[in-house]
C-alpha cells in the first residue's frame, strides 16, 4: 500500500510517501480502507520532534504523556481517518465488510480506573492514531472494533475526517470544561485554526456570542462566517477594551486560548468576568501569566483539558448527519503531497479549517 512515515524529525521532507506492507489485523480488528484522512497541529509538533522535547521536560522521560507510553519512530500521522471496512476478524461483531466508519481519535481503556470514573479521555492503557500507533496517513489502517465508529450516509468522508479530532475536542471544551449555555460570552484565540474554528461552531450551538482574535485583519470576515460575533485584531492596542465595550463592561463568561502565546494568555485573563473560567489548551512548556491577584479579585476558574470522551465523540458524528455542525476544508490534496501540505498549514495566514488528504488520489 501507499503510506507516509516519519523516520526521523526535521522539516516536511522527512515525511517519506512511498510503499509500504499492508497492516496486520488480529481476531479483535477491522481493517479499513481509507477515503480520508486530515493534517492537524499536533502531526506538525509530532515530525519536528516538539512533542518529545516538551512532553520529555515534562515528565521527566524521553517523549511521553502520563498514562501513555512514550511517543514510538518510526510513525505513521494522522489522528483522523474515514473509510470503508474492507476486512474483519473473527471476533469482530460490530462490523461488517462495507461498512462506512470513521475512526476515534481518543479511544478510552473502558478497564481504565479513569474511565470508570466517567473520564475516559483521560483513561491510560491505550494507544491513539498518529500518536502511540499507526495514524491514517496511509491507504489502509487495521485497529482494533472499538476504536471505530459507524459513519451515516449522510457524512461524507472528507468531512468525518476533518471534523472527528478537532470537534469532538472543542465539544469537550464548551461542553465539558467551559460549560456554556445560553447568552454566555466566550473569547476562542487562535480561532482560524481547526480546534478554534470547531470551539466557535459549538459555541453557536450551546447559544453563546463569540469573540474571536486575529493578528490578520483579512481573516475577519471569514471568522464571522464561521460563528464570530466580534472579531478582535490583537496587534490593537485596544483589544481589550473591545471586548470590554462588547460585555457591556463586564467581561467575557469564559475564554479559551489556542496559541501558547502568553501575551494571549494574558489577554484572556484580563477580558475575564468576575467568576469566569479560563482554559488554556496550547503553549504546553509556557509558563501561565496568572497572579494569586487575578485568582482572587475574580476568583477566577482555570480547567485544563486533554482529549475528548466516547460520548463527545459520538456527539459529533450526530450533529454532522443532522448538518448542526460543518468543519471548514481549507483544501483537499493527495496523500503524495503530505509535506506541501504541513508547509501550507505551517505557514498559511489565510488558512481557515483543515486539510484533508486523500490516500487515492
Amino acid at each position: 500500500m501507499k503510506a507516509v512515515r516519519l523516520f526521523e524529525f526535521g522539516e516536511p521532507d522527512k515525511l517519506v510517501y512511498g510503499d509500504y506492507p499492508l497492516p496486520d489485523y488480529g481476531a479483535g480488528d477491522v481493517m479499513v480502507k481509507v477515503r480520508a484522512t486530515s493534517v492537524s497541529r499536533w502531526d506538525l509538533k509530532y515530525r519536528t520532534g516538539e512533542v518529545h522535547e516538551f512532553y520529555g521536560k515534562a515528565t521527566g522521560h524521553s517523549g511521553s504523556i502520563a498514562g501513555r507510553r512514550s511517543f514510538p519512530m518510526p510513525m505513521q500521522l494522522g489522528r483522523d481517518a474515514a473509510g470503508e471496512v474492507v476486512a474483519v476478524g473473527a471476533r469482530v461483531t460490530g462490523f461488517k465488510i462495507g461498512d462506512r466508519v470513521v475512526g476515534l481519535p481518543h479511544p478510552d481503556n473502558p478497564q481504565s480506573t479513569a474511565t470508570i470514573r466517567g473520564l475516559g479521555n483521560l483513561s491510560s492503557g491505550v494507544d491513539l492514531p498518529g500518536h502511540t500507533m499507526f495514524g491514517g496517513y496511509a491507504q489502509f489502517v487495521a485497529r482494533p472494533e472499538n476504536f471505530w465508529i459507524k459513519l451515516p450516509d449522510r457524512v461524507g468522508f472528507d468531512q468525518a475526517a476533518a471534523a472527528m479530532w478537532a470537534c469532538a475536542t472543542a465539544h469537550h471544551v464548551v461542553a465539558g470544561r467551559l460549560g456554556l449555555s445560553i447568552n454566555d460570552v466566550v473569547l476562542v484565540t487562535g480561532a482560524s485554526g481547526g480546534m478554534g474554528t470547531a470551539t466557535m461552531v459549538l459555541a453557536k450551538l450551546a447559544g453563546a456570542s463569540v469573540v474571536a482574535t486575529t493578528r490578520h485583519a483579512q481573516k475577519s470576515d471569514m471568522l464571522k462566517q464561521h460563528g464570530a460575533d466580534l472579531v478582535v485584531d490583537t496587534t490593537r492596542p485596544d483589544a481589550t477594551h473591545q471586548i470590554r465595550d462588547f460585555t457591556k463592561g463586564e467581561g467575557v463568561d469564559a475564554a479559551v486560548e489556542y496559541t501558547g502565546a502568553p501575551e494571549l494568555m494574558r489577554l484572556c485573563i484580563d477580558s475575564m468576568r468576575l467568576g469566569g473560567t479560563f482554559c488554556p489548551v496550547a503553549g504546553e512548556m509556557k509558563e501561565l501569566p496568572v497572579r494569586v491577584v487575578d485568582l482572587v479579585s475574580k476568583e477566577l476558574n482555570i480547567h485544563g483539558v486533554r482529549a475528548s470522551t466516547r460520548n463527545d465523540q459520538r456527539i459529533v458524528i450526530e450533529l454532522l448527519e443532522k448538518g448542526l455542525l460543518e468543519m471548514p476544508v481549507h483544501a483537499t490534496m493527495p496523500l503524495s503531497r503530505v509535506a506541501e501540505a504541513h508547509r501550507i498549514l505551517e505557514n498559511g495566514n489565510d488558512l481557515i479549517g483543515r486539510i484533508v488528504l486523500h490516500p487515492w488520489d
